[in-house]
């Protein structure tokens, strides 16, 4: 290990922090999510969350949104997180795949990576690099999830208590969601030369992978553990529960995250620069 490795990563990690919000194309893109997360918020979420308040006792009965994969929102004690988790786990790790796919491999492009190396290990620009990536989507996780939980307290500040379990628990787990994606782009963008071409990838392997594992494993069900192997398997399944329960699944998006950043770290380190 390089002897300052945790200083190398570290700022490696702030740099990465610096691109995503203090440069112009990172202010664009925190504007653009800002925009429409905030649509997001007043309309489709606020909509959703006072319709299941204030016909709760209709909709326990309603096949509606048991139809549309929505109805186990009624099983979260405060409407608006069990909408928010819903629209989350879609939004999150599509964005996650968009975020994170230019790491290392514009720097690549340029060849101003082999001039960082110099100064610096791949382990430390590769782990910097994905640590830095994470802190920015923890932060807008961690915002979109406070802004819930204004909204709550717009519609009743009696219920600050009991929403900060919920506010907690879809934070962390959403966080968890996106490492496998993360990690994905981070071994993408070691190998490929622009952002493009790794999201393209991402989307490529993610949709093909799946559906061949899933053709397999209909045919052969001792196939169905490979299922492991696709980031963002479980979420379905997270979308079923509620609450601290949602923590079951948490070791397979860590699992995964493992795996993939094994994978990115060997090709970081045998890719030519």
């Amino acid at each position: 290990m390089h002897p300052g490795f945790f200083n190398h990563l570290l700022l490696i990690s702030q740099f990465e922090l610096k691109r995503g919000f203090a440069t112009r194309r990172g202010i664009l893109s925190l504007l653009t999510f800002a925009v429409v997360w905030c649509v997001i918020l007043l309309y489709p979420l606020r909509f959703t969350a006072d319709l299941l308040v204030q016909e709760k006792g209709i909709m326990q009965g309603s096949g509606f949104f048991d139809f549309i994969g929505l109805g186990s929102i009624q099983q979260w004690p405060i409407a608006e997180f069990g909408v928010f988790w819903h629209f989350a786990l879609l939004i999150f790790p599509v964005l996650s795949i968009t975020l994170a796919a230019d790491q290392t491999c514009s720097d690549r492009e340029r060849g101003t990576l082999r001039f960082i190396v110099l100064r610096s290990s791949r382990d430390s620009i590769f782990f910097g690099r994905f640590m830095g990536v994470m802190v920015i989507q923890a932060l807008l996780i961690s915002a979109s999830a406070l802004s819930t939980f204004a909204l709550v307290l717009y519609r009743d500040a009696a219920l600050f208590s009991s929403a900060i379990p919920d506010l907690l628990v879809v934070t962390v787990n959403l966080i968890l969601a996106v490492l496998p994606f993360t990690a994905m782009m981070a071994a993408l963008s070691a190998k490929v030369k622009s952002a493009r071409q790794a999201t393209v990838w991402a989307i490529l392997i993610w949709t093909f992978l799946a559906g061949i594992i899933s053709g397999f494993a209909y045919y052969l069900p001792a196939l169905a553990f490979f299922k492991f192997l696709i980031p963002g398997y479980q979420l379905s399944g997270l979308a079923e529960l509620s609450g601290w329960k949602t923590l079951q699944l948490a070791y397979i998006p860590l699992l995964q995250s493992l795996v993939l950043l094994a994978l990115g770290r060997w090709i970081m380190a045998r890719e030519a620069l």
